[in-house]
């Protein structure tokens, strides 16, 4: 078995995150997503406009789980502080550090709405189960600096990685039928075991890959094909590092359809240090 840094952790993202179907997840050169976390350098501009927090009723049954609706409407049940920072900067829970306890044990609900004026606003999700957008990302992490005072710092350490190298009979690469076409590499995962995900790219390039991959394994990938030029590809794969009667391995499919290998290496990873939080007060 491979060793596979973030790759399909449920963690607490089972039920925010995955449905029957989730959106497919898109990257363009300008959204490349970092498999390490961004801290702004200042506050970030973006705000919720009417928020409510209440600590979650421990004598009633309630999901765990980030849900969207609408009009960039959030509700979060059932989360810790260390739970939130996970889902606002999209980590994983070994990138956070430190808080006080009550930051992993004490548990609230989240009910929050974009004003009218912002792009979250115009969200319409497919499901409730639809990942909140970029923008609603920024309002969450705006959110824990102004409710809970969350101060973070970032610190670096050694952990797992992977490299995106040839493979040793060569790439499998077609050419983009349209240099012209919006670049992009959208990810869709279906959460069955029967159904499997996908990767669908259209006038990419390698690194852009890199990036999507590094999203979905939630890891540092590195570029290392050293090939230039934008492609068309697509390729489907289960959602485990194990073969199945209903497709292979993400590991396989990339070298058998693209000529490509991911070799695994030890890279720097970004951690977030909790560097002061306060309970919020309930509203």
């Amino acid at each position: 078995m491979r060793e596979k840094c973030g790759i399909y952790k449920k963690l607490f993202l089972s039920a925010a995150t995955l449905g029957a179907f989730a959106a497919p997840i898109v990257l363009s050169p300008a959204q490349a997503a970092p498999s390490q976390p961004q801290l702004q350098s200042v506050a970030p501009a973006a705000s919720f406009e009417i928020i409510s927090i209440k600590p979650t009723n421990p004598n009633r049954p309630t999901p765990t789980g980030t849900f969207t609706y609408p009009g960039g409407r959030i509700i979060i049940t059932n989360y810790s502080l260390k739970m939130l920072i996970h889902e606002a900067y999209s980590i994983d829970d070994d990138q956070i550090s430190g808080g006080p306890g009550w930051s992993s044990d004490e548990r609230y609900d989240i009910e929050a709405i974009p004003p009218a004026s912002s792009e979250a606003s115009k969200f319409s999700p497919a499901t409730r189960k639809t990942p909140p957008s970029p923008e609603m990302l920024l309002m969450l992490q705006s959110l824990l600096t102004e409710r809970f005072q969350l101060k973070l710092r970032t610190d670096t350490k050694m952990g797992r990685g992977y490299a995106l190298v040839v493979g040793a009979h060569g790439a499998k690469l077609t050419e983009t039928k349209n240099h012209d076409a919006f670049k992009v590499v959208s990810y869709g995962r279906t959460g069955k075991a029967d159904r499997p995900d996908f990767i669908n790219a259209e006038n990419a390039s390698m690194s852009m890959l890199a990036a999507q991959l590094a999203s979905i394994f939630r890891c540092p990938l590195l570029d290392q094909t050293g090939i230039n030029g934008n492609f068309d590809f697509k390729f489907e794969f289960v959602a485990d590092d194990a073969e199945s009667d209903s497709g292979s391995s993400i590991f396989t499919v990339i070298q058998e359809q693209l000529g490509l290998k991911l070799v695994s290496i030890k890279a720097p990873v970004q951690i977030l240090m909790i560097e002061r939080a306060e309970k919020p007060s309930p509203n």
